[in-house]
C-alpha cells in the first residue's frame, strides 16, 4: 500500500509515502485563502481511498478593520481604522505589530467620568467631616469656658465634690444616690441631706454613724468617720454635691460651716 498527497486539484502527487508516515506540509508556495488537502491511499490491488481536509492559508499580512463588521448595514460616511501586520518565520514576536489601537468606547468614557465625580464627592465629604471634627472640641471648650455666652459656670466646689463622692461615698450610696435597700440608706430625697440646716449632715460625715433608723428602716451597716480623711474644703464640697444632686435642692455647704462643727 502507498499514500499520495495532493493539494487542491493537483493531478500529480506532491509526495508518495508508505504508511505509517510523517510529512511536513509546506504552505509558503500557496496563495492565501481556502485550500484542500487530498490524501489517496492505494492498495496493491489498485483500490483507492480518498480523504479530503479543507484548510485556510494565511501567509500574507494580517488585516484588522475597526468600524465595519460582516453583515453591517450602513449609510453615509463611515470612519474606519485599518491596520495590517505580518511576521516571517524566525521573527521574534512583537505584540505591538499585532495590536490594532481600537478607539475607546463611549461607555468607558462615561464610566470614567462617573468614577472621577464620585471620587471628588467622597473627598469633599470626608474633608468636611474632618474639619467639623477638628473644630468641635475647640467650640465645646469655648462654650464651656467660664463666662461664655449662654452657659453657666460651675460652682468652685462642683468638680471636687463629685470627685470626693466617687472616691469615698459611691461604693455604698451608689452613683445614683439611691443606696442599697436595707444596707446603706439613700441620699436622694433624704431629710437629713436636704435640710436647710446642714448641721446633722456635716456631723454624720465627720463622726460617722451606725444603727440609724431612717423611714422605719434600720441600717445596720456602719458609716465610717471622715474627719481625719477629708479636709474642710473636701467635706464642704462633697456635702454640697449630695445636697444638689439627684433632684435634691438644698443650699450648698461652705468650708466655714464644716470648721464650726468640727469642735
Amino acid at each position: 500500500m502507498r499514500i499520495e498527497i495532493f493539494i487542491d486539484e493537483e493531478s500529480v502527487p506532491r509526495q508518495t509515502l508508505e504508511p505509517p508516515a510523517t510529512l511536513e506540509l509546506d504552505t509558503e508556495g500557496l496563495a492565501d485563502g481556502p485550500h484542500r488537502l487530498r490524501v489517496h491511499a492505494i492498495e496493491d490491488s489498485g483500490t483507492v481511498g480518498v480523504e479530503e481536509i479543507p484548510f485556510t492559508v494565511r501567509n500574507g499580512p494580517g488585516i484588522a478593520v475597526v468600524g465595519l463588521s460582516d453583515g453591517d448595514t450602513v449609510r453615509g460616511r463611515i470612519p474606519l481604522l485599518i491596520n495590517a501586520f505580518a511576521s516571517r518565520p524566525g521573527d521574534a514576536f512583537e505584540p505591538q505589530r499585532a495590536e490594532t489601537p481600537a478607539p475607546i468606547p463611549t461607555w468607558a468614557w462615561v464610566l470614567f467620568l462617573v468614577v472621577v465625580a464620585w471620587g471628588m464627592w467622597y473627598v469633599a465629604t470626608e474633608l468636611r467631616a474632618y474639619q467639623a471634627a477638628a473644630t468641635a472640641p475647640a467650640a465645646s471648650q469655648a462654650a464651656s469656658a467660664p463666662g461664655a455666652p449662654g452657659t453657666a459656670s460651675q460652682p468652685s466646689w462642683a468638680v471636687l465634690g463629685e470627685q470626693v463622692y466617687g472616691n469615698k461615698c459611691a461604693a455604698c450610696h451608689q452613683l445614683t444616690g439611691q443606696g442599697l435597700p436595707g444596707v446603706f440608706p439613700p441620699l436622694k430625697g433624704s431629710a437629713v441631706v436636704t435640710a436647710p440646716d446642714p448641721t446633722e449632715h456635716i456631723r454624720t460625715v465627720l463622726r460617722g454613724l451606725s444603727g440609724k433608723t431612717i423611714g422605719g428602716v434600720t441600717y445596720g451597716s456602719a458609716m465610717p468617720a471622715f474627719a481625719d480623711q477629708l479636709t474642710n474644703d473636701e467635706v464642704a464640697a462633697v456635702l454640697s454635691h449630695e445636697r444638689t444632686s439627684w433632684g435634691n435642692q438644698a443650699p450648698p455647704v461652705k468650708p466655714e460651716d464644716v470648721i464650726a462643727r468640727r469642735q
